[in-house]
């Protein structure tokens, strides 16, 4: 009884382990990052016409305590509109050495990755070890006609994360 008790219980508890691993978010290899998930942010979209806010994309911040480098990106949400179908989207991030003049030959104080992607922007990388790190991102919600891009959704996160 109690072997069949315990063979139901580790069963439903493989299934379900299965289960989240297969909603979970990408790792951070999956993006060109190492390091862990240190924190995610929904990116807001405003619709042009009701005003309402709305999201289909999430700004990922990892960071390697082992190198001391963060990494982000600028994800889509699977499952939703326009997630595979190419829209302007940009990241950038910059360390603290930026507000520094006297700080010139730093490398990895910034970077920034903008184009029109499938699935997400970036990854961008910049030194975070005894730093914080500011992140500016926008996502335009339609489809890349060649035009310039309109981005109905920003969101810049100052000193997010300091290591």
């Amino acid at each position: 009884m109690f072997r069949k008790s315990l063979s139901v219980v580790l069963a439903t508890a493989s299934v379900m382990a299965l289960q989240a691993l297969a909603s979970a978010p990408a790792n951070a290899g999956a993006y060109g990052c190492t390091g862990s998930l240190v924190r995610s942010w929904p990116l807001p979209l405003k619709d042009a016409i009701t005003k309402k806010t709305y999201y289909r994309s999430d700004i990922k911040l990892y960071y390697d305590a082992r190198t001391g480098w963060n990494c982000a990106v600028l994800a889509k949400r699977p499952g939703l509109a326009r997630y595979g179908v190419r829209t302007p989207m940009d990241i950038y991030m910059e360390n603290d050495l930026m507000a520094d003049d006297y700080v010139k030959n730093v490398k990895g104080k910034r970077d920034s990755d903008g184009g029109s992607f499938k699935y997400y922007a970036g990854p961008v990388k910049v030194y975070g070890k005894n730093l914080c790190v500011t992140i500016k991102a926008q996502h335009s919600d339609a489809e890349d006609n060649g035009g310039k891009p309109t981005y109905n959704g920003r969101l810049w996160l100052l000193r997010v994360a300091c290591h």
